[in-house]
């Protein structure tokens, strides 16, 4: 050892001067001796130490669990369970092998990676943030993961060639907004796209220039200067964006985009799980919510909405009319409450327009167990009617 080493040499300095005789070598080996013991005294608190760490995060991953267990009940969230296909995520854990790992700095940008992201913030962020960031950020990966085992995900390894998700961490709101956030938002997923003018080809890894997630530090938790500051955030937003860069490409028709990221955003992050059996009682409790505001009379058809562009959605925001609920409850509805029919088409569905068929016949495929798109429309609407979340959209004609 480096302390050993130039302790030896400077007592030996010292033997020589002298002769050489047995009560010397008895203070050498004293002397090594003692330096062993600190060392192993050393090792022992640091040993203590990372054991009362550990202690510590589990009493804090348990308060947290509490602690949202407690909000849902609060807002009136019962754990109303609905069924779910074959292999359908249940509890999503952390995975075991995931650290934040800090690398060198870029400019002014201190850089953090896992195994799936590249993390860029102004700030240095203690080992108790990169812990907390680090984990969220891979139980959200995990859990798109988990969901693409039952239906495709657009965005697959094989075409990102290992290439790591890019996350820019901002210390302050103003900052994050200077950036492009908006004001309003608790995070935001951004790309441009090498595509030319009147392209509308879908997005690949090919035409896409580059993406991002852009987080302010207060959605997750941290104070400006790079510490934890709360255990229970609410993880809704942030998970809405991770999954938009899984979702993103192969040209998903705004609904399907949103209606994924909404549908995994309401998974509840309850301590250190992304707990799906809990995610249709959330929607279940948004739904009522909005349906009591008249937020779910939809002036459109069921079909309308299955081929509707980007900009006619959000317009209907504007009108108070819940285009991302509806979006979330088309998804909920082919999982969970649509048999296994459901899933199938949703399957059929989601693998046609990965394969680039068109919105229009892709659509099809979600009608065809229902025989028709009226028949589909009153089938939702009965569906959701049953769990007591009235909705209504336009006639079929």
């Amino acid at each position: 050892m480096p302390l050993l080493t130039i302790f030896g040499v400077g007592l030996a300095a010292q033997v020589v001067a002298e002769p050489l005789t047995e009560p010397a070598a008895m203070v050498e080996e004293t002397v090594v001796l003692a330096d062993d013991e600190e060392d192993d005294e050393k090792a022992s608190k640091k040993k203590k130490t990372a054991k009362k760490d550990k202690k510590s995060k589990k009493r804090n991953v348990g308060k947290a669990a509490q602690q949202k267990r407690k909000e849902l009940r609060e807002k009136g969230v019962r754990n109303v369970r609905a069924k779910s296909p074959n292999g359908w995520p249940d509890k999503i854990p952390v995975p075991e092998d995931t650290t934040l790992k800090q690398g060198a700095k870029q400019g002014q940008f201190f850089v953090y990676e896992t195994n799936n992201y590249i993390f860029f913030t102004p700030v240095e962020i203690d080992a108790n943030a990169c812990d907390t960031v680090g984990r969220l950020f891979e139980c959200a990966y995990a859990a798109n993961q988990a969901v693409g085992e039952v239906v495709p995900v657009p965005r697959t390894e094989e075409e990102r060639a290992e290439k790591k998700y890019r996350v820019e961490l901002w210390p302050t709101k103003q900052q994050y907004v200077a950036q492009g956030g908006s004001p309003s938002s608790a995070g935001v997923f951004m790309y441009s796209s090498r595509k030319t003018p009147g392209d509308n080809g879908p997005i690949t890894e090919k035409t896409l220039a580059s993406d991002k997630v852009m987080v302010p530090f207060e959605s997750l938790g941290l104070s400006s200067d790079g510490h934890v500051a709360k255990n229970d955030i609410d993880t809704h937003v942030l998970v809405h964006e991770l999954t938009h860069q899984n979702f993103v490409f192969n040209g998903l028709p705004i609904w399907c985009n949103e209606g994924w990221a909404e549908y995994i955003g309401y998974v509840p992050y309850v301590g250190e799980d992304l707990d799906f059996t809990r995610c249709f009682a959330v929607i279940l409790h948004k739904a009522k919510e909005q349906a009591g505001h008249g937020a779910l009379d939809f002036p459109f058809t069921l079909e309308e909405f299955l081929t509707m562009d980007q900009q006619t959605m959000y317009s209907y925001m504007g009108q108070g009319k819940d285009t991302y609920t509806l979006s979330a409850m088309i998804i909920t509805f082919y999982v969970h409450l649509d048999s296994k029919k459901g899933v199938e088409a949703l399957k059929k569905y989601m693998q046609a327009l990965v394969d680039g068929e068109s919105h229009e016949e892709a659509t099809k495929l979600l009608i065809e167990p229902h025989k028709n798109a009226e028949k589909l429309q009153k089938d939702f609407i009965k569906a959701w009617k049953s769990k007591k979340v009235p909705v209504s959209f336009k006639d079929v004609d």
